[in-house]
């Protein structure tokens, strides 16, 4: 099936129950990079009665577009306009269709939430409730880790990156970028640096304080200091939190802190938050074979969670 935001066509498939009458849905938002439609997930939502729309990311399989080309909060529109294609549909129920999403998808849920009266309930999966930029750092000081570095040479490292991160994004605070960077060169980590997949300090000194095309990429313009926290405090329909504990990515209790204090403060009135010990950003646990299964409750508690909320 396709449908449009903008001058964009999505692809995508719709997964339906079971059984003829008008259905609960949700729109399965994407993780970050270059994700095709999720089937399998969306196949699991069908089996528990609610119909699933599932749909290529910008550039990716059939949907047209570029996902690189936009801010990824700009890719909430993509996901609403699934949702008013839905609203459409005969064998759609327009009063409950929900969102899901994973890992970048649990910024965008709560945001379409906030953007759209349409949303009747969000399910976000590893959706950090600190910033893109904060939330990298975290990433970045765990390879460190990986790597034996000691919490003292990590933080070394993240302040430097916050620092030249900062002075990218906004501008400000030149002198004291310039001053770190310049320390940071002799430091063992800083080869590490280099090596990160941003690339950012593989570059020299003057190519990363100066070159205007550094600053000018989406993720320094539009993306690092995108708050989660002003969509968390106008999230008022019902919403599960879905988190592992041992997730390298994601700061998990940071983040069931902002979430939790968001929500609360704002007087949201259904809200469930749930982490998995020893899970990871996929919400899998080792298993004793090698093998990488989801962490047991984990579908059951979405099934629970939807069965009290979608008829």
């Amino acid at each position: 099936m396709r449908f449009t935001n903008g001058n964009v066509i999505l692809a995508g498939s719709l997964f339906l129950p079971p059984g003829s009458g008008r259905h609960p849905a949700v729109v399965i938002f994407h993780g970050s990079g270059p994700q095709a439609r999720d089937n399998s997930t969306a196949h699991w939502f069908a089996e528990q009665g609610v119909a699933a729309l599932t749909y290529d990311k910008r550039g990716v399989g059939e949907s047209t577009g570029d996902f690189r080309e936009v801010a990824f909060p700009d890719l909430c529109g993509d996901g609403l306009a699934g949702i008013e294609m839905l609203k459409a549909r005969g064998d759609i129920n327009p009063r409950q269709i929900g969102v899901w999403g994973l890992s970048q998808g649990g910024w965008l849920g709560p945001l379409a939430a906030s953007q759209s009266k349409d949303v009747a309930f969000v399910i976000a999966v590893s959706g950090p409730g600190v910033s893109p930029g904060e939330q990298m750092i975290f990433y970045y000081g765990n390879q460190l880790r990986d790597q034996g570095f000691s919490e003292s040479e990590i933080a070394e490292a993240s302040t430097l990156r916050r620092q030249v991160w900062h002075y990218l994004a906004t501008g400000d605070g030149y002198a004291e970028a310039k001053v770190l960077l310049e320390r940071g060169r002799s430091k063992p980590w800083y080869r590490a640096l280099q090596a990160q997949a941003d690339g950012l300090f593989a570059l020299s000194e003057s190519a990363i304080l100066h070159d205007p095309r550094v600053c000018s990429r989406l993720w320094f313009k539009h993306e690092i200091n995108y708050d989660p926290t002003i969509a968390l405090r106008k999230l008022s329909v019902p919403a599960l939190f879905v988190f592992g504990e041992a997730d390298e990515f994601v700061p998990v209790g940071t983040s069931v802190d902002i979430i939790r204090r968001m929500l609360t403060e704002s007087g949201a009135r259904d809200f469930t938050i749930k982490v998995f010990p020893s899970a990871d950003h996929g919400i899998r646990v080792a298993g004793a074979d090698g093998s990488m299964p989801l962490a047991p409750g984990y579908l059951d508690t979405m099934r629970d969670w939807l069965r009290k909320r979608v008829e």
